[in-house]
């Protein structure tokens, strides 16, 4: 049973006074938190918006909700499977005849619902490159795959994947007839009466006294925090259905809400109960003891509730959605650092716990051998990001190195000590990664050189 407002009031009040110490350490600049939990809902905000001008954020502060943009997607192409517009299992080139990727298999194999499930295989990030002017860029973007990098070969592993997102955007767009963002605007953003989400693809700083959450670097040591200044990022277009939302936490509890009821703010039904349980039901399995739903990611907690999550990332920002339909609970969080996922991670298990009773099952080091975590020696390259392992004695540490564009000013954290689960994954220690686990995979030759870690994939330097 849900507890009385004011015993939920108590509940979220106190870990927001944890929260705020937990973030100063950290230091991430501000935060938004709400949650609902029967009827009942809780919003704050922290800190600040930019540490240059130390505007208050708000529990109306506008922040990029990044890759929880991706549930938006995923609930549109729900609701046109539910009203048969949209068959999920039809193949890619059935739908759009010239759909090529550079592998055949791929190509011929991928279907709609592949692209929810992030196991087509292929380049991740392609989504996030520049097209041509003039025309849909979701199309223009869908064009360029025939150059797209096969990285896995298609359905054999799972692999987080922001072009399968922009492709589902168009297939979306094509069969609702008009622009992704319209449909998303006309279904959802407004019934739900979301009336300050928008997509933001724009090119110029917003100005001071906007309300609007500036993404801030991570800094990871007491010398660099001079180097805690606002960074302003655009978000291109043809990556939109992957990340290019801007919300505040009251919208984004509605769209919470949403997912545990399935009405719009006048109460009707905009998707039933069996649909969104199909959104949330694990399909595929995901690393780590996670699974994927339609885009969803799928945790059972102890006695078998069943939780949906999805996270976000974009230069400067992080946010996080999740909702227990079971305990009719939801929680929201958005963040202007790289540095938030340690934050919300934290904050959302102690609201959970503190609302619900519910903990989650997490890893631990096995202490077995540390031998077994030889073979992941060596350095991983990525798009954005290359993880090195090295041993040091009986000590295996893994060290980070983001692109520039990823996490200006390219602030690295320290090396951290990893040790084995016993499961075949490294455990991360210590550090801003700290309970993160990493697996090595096969490549298409049978040897270990694919490490699957932050929810992508990277492959053996030769």
């Amino acid at each position: 049973m849900p507890m009385s407002k004011e015993d939920g009031q108590a509940a979220f009040d106190a870990v927001v006074a944890e929260a705020t110490d937990f973030m100063a350490k950290r230091w991430v600049p501000g935060l938004v938190i709400g949650v609902i939990h029967g009827d009942n809902s809780y919003t704050t905000g922290i800190g600040v918006t930019n540490v240059d001008t130390k505007e208050p954020v708000k529990s109306d502060t506008l922040f990029h909700i990044c890759s929880v943009s991706k549930t938006f997607c995923a609930m549109l192409a729900v609701q046109m499977s539910e009203q048969g517009d949209l068959d999920l299992n039809a193949r890619m080139v059935d739908l759009l005849p010239w759909f090529k990727v550079n592998d055949p298999e791929a190509t011929s194999k991928a279907k709609v619902i592949d692209l929810f499930h992030h196991h087509a295989g292929w380049s991740g990030d392609h989504c996030f490159l520049p097209v041509p002017p003039g025309g849909s860029n979701s199309e223009k973007c869908m064009l360029q795959a025939c150059y797209l990098p096969q990285i896995v070969p298609f359905g054999q592993t799972w692999m987080y994947n922001n072009t399968s997102l922009a492709f589902a955007g168009h297939v979306l767009s094509v069969t609702g007839g008009k622009p992704y963002e319209t449909l998303i605007e006309e279904r959802f953003i407004s019934p739900l009466g979301m009336d300050s989400t928008t997509f933001d693809y724009g090119t110029t700083p917003p100005p001071p006294g906007s309300n609007y959450a500036w993404g801030h670097p991570p800094i990871y040591a007491e010398e660099k925090i001079a180097e805690l200044k606002p960074i302003f990022t655009p978000f291109p277009p043809t990556a939109g259905c992957a990340g290019g939302l801007v919300s505040h936490v009251h919208d984004m509890l509605k769209w919470a809400r949403f997912q545990l009821d399935g009405k719009d703010k006048s109460g009707n039904t905009l998707i039933s109960k069996e649909s969104r349980d199909f959104a949330y039901a694990p399909a595929v399995e995901a690393p780590t003891g996670e699974f994927q739903g339609v885009t969803w990611f799928v945790r059972k907690y102890p006695g078998g509730v069943t939780s949906a999550s999805h996270p976000g990332t974009y230069v400067g920002y992080r946010a996080f959605m999740q909702v227990i339909p079971e305990h009719n609970f939801g929680i929201v969080m958005m963040c202007n650092s790289d540095r938030g996922v340690e934050v919300y991670e934290h904050v959302a298990n102690e609201m959970i716990k503190a609302f619900t009773k519910l903990e989650p099952t997490t890893a631990v080091a096995a202490g077995v051998d540390p031998a077994v975590l030889d073979p992941f020696v060596g350095l991983y390259k990525g798009n954005w990001q290359d993880f090195q392992i090295t041993k040091d004695g009986d000590n295996y540490f893994l060290t980070q190195r983001s692109i520039e564009l990823l996490t200006k000013p390219g602030v690295a954290p320290a090396p951290a000590k990893l040790e084995t689960t016993g499961e075949g994954w490294f455990i991360v220690m210590e550090g801003p990664n700290k309970g993160m686990l990493g697996e090595l995979l096969e490549d298409s030759s049978g040897e270990r050189n694919y490490l699957r870690f932050s929810h992508r994939i990277f492959i053996r330097a030769k």
